[in-house]
């Protein structure tokens, strides 16, 4: 009897624990945001392996799938029924999996860094032929316009005196004699120096760091595909635990269409950005559009980013062919278009279906929001994670319309509606 009696007591007492905890814990966060802000960021740095090894498995996992399922179709039910053989295929399949994904990277540099390389030098040394150019239609574009040169004439001959005052007053003195070039070289010269020798240091460190990275990631996500429904099965036995049977799997039914989602529009925008990219290319050669590769490895990569990707792409595209010729710039700016018509009408329909679910305005809105948040990344995964959370939104909604009794379809609340209750 007691021990009822004493039940609402604690319940209550825990209650105002719980709720004095968080308010001191908000108010900490408001008044230490820098110092929780440096720690997530070295938290970040110190898991971005793991992270960077989750997005891997998460990539080869249907892949894995596909060639763990063909190898078990090919094995006899004897050999199925010892538990050792399940473990030696799905370890099979792991390796398959990273070999073929490691070919394909390959192939695909082995293809397109030559030809990058060509067009970035060839670009490198057409630059002085694009300068004389472009003064050579300056001049004639000022001598056709003579007020417009009456306007910049002051700008340029103020701009003129102020690097002939800066050369001779802190260049050609100090070069004058020997000693004092050397005291101008070791003040001035030198710390600059050192500064660029510092960040390319920094560079390289941070190059050989990313390599080391890689290759723990690439460890992290054989652990992941090797274990992963030994961390699926824990997982839910987490989520049993601490919700009703009923949340529970409308939690676990939640994290499978998010993965459906998510899964669907990640690898399928890779694959229609691959076949973006390789058009591009074809057609370049084919229309004589300078810098194909490159211009063909822009259009590609800018395109996995929805909606502003091909605009993103075609601007420094559009820039280097202008550079060359004007006119197939303009080629260019409609091919472009034509593309991603065939790209936004055709390809992606038939690659990606109905991955989302979204309406046009909020792809619109989770790019922007996303991408102002955490850049060129969530541009990329911007989409299907507001997809993810306007898909839980909605069965949220739906389900608290089923419990009151009222509509679920949109239509029934459009324009000026009567009374809901009955």
């Amino acid at each position: 009897m007691k021990r009822n009696v004493r039940h609402p007591y604690l319940a209550a007492g825990l209650t105002a624990f719980a709720v004095v905890a968080a308010s001191l814990l908000l108010f900490f966060l408001m008044f230490q945001i820098k110092a929780v802000a440096g720690f997530l960021d070295t938290l970040a740095r110190i898991l971005r392996p793991i992270f960077m090894g989750a997005v891997i498995a998460f990539l080869l996992l249907p892949v894995h799938r596909n060639i763990l399922r063909f190898l078990t179709a090919i094995t006899s039910d004897k050999q199925k029924a010892d538990k050792r053989t399940g473990t030696f295929l799905n370890f099979v399949a792991i390796v398959l999996s990273l070999l073929l994904a490691l070919f394909l990277i390959y192939l695909l540099l082995a293809m397109v860094l030559p030809q990058v390389y060509e067009s970035v030098v060839g670009l490198v040394n057409s630059v002085p032929d694009y300068i004389e150019n472009v003064q050579k239609w300056l001049q004639t574009f000022f001598e056709d316009n003579p007020d417009i040169q009456a306007a910049i004439l002051p700008v340029y001959n103020s701009a003129a005196e102020s690097l002939e005052q800066w050369l001779n007053s802190d260049i050609l003195p100090n070069l004058e004699s020997l000693s004092t070039t050397f005291q101008w070289v070791r003040a001035t010269i030198l710390p600059n120096l050192t500064g660029v020798v510092a960040g390319v240091s920094g560079m390289v460190v941070g190059f050989l760091v990313l390599v080391k990275d890689l290759l723990i990631a690439i460890i992290v996500s054989v652990y992941l595909l090797a274990r992963k429904d030994l961390f699926a099965a824990q997982s839910k036995k987490i989520v049993y635990s601490l919700f009703r049977t009923d949340i529970a799997d409308l939690l676990v039914e939640e994290v499978r269409g998010a993965y459906k989602i998510m899964s669907g529009f990640i690898n399928g925008k890779l694959v229609d950005s691959l076949i973006i990219g390789v058009i591009c290319l074809v057609c370049c050669n084919l229309f004589k559009f300078p810098y194909p590769a490159l211009v063909a490895t822009i259009v590609g990569v800018t395109n996995i980013i929805p909606f502003f990707g091909p605009f993103i792409g075609a601007v420094p595209c559009g820039l280097l062919i202008l550079l060359v010729s004007p006119i197939k710039a303009v080629y260019f700016a409609i091919f472009i278009l034509v593309l991603q018509q065939f790209d936004g009408n055709i390809l992606g329909p038939k690659i990606l279906g109905d991955s989302t679910g979204l309406a046009s305005f909020w792809v619109l809105f989770s790019i922007l929001l996303f991408g102002g948040v955490f850049g060129f990344a969530g541009m990329v995964l911007g989409v299907p994670v507001f997809a993810m959370i306007y898909s839980v939104i909605s069965r949220l909604v739906g389900y608290g319309l089923r419990g009151r009794g009222l509509s679920e379809d949109t239509g029934d609340y459009m324009g000026k509606t009567g009374p809901m209750a009955k």
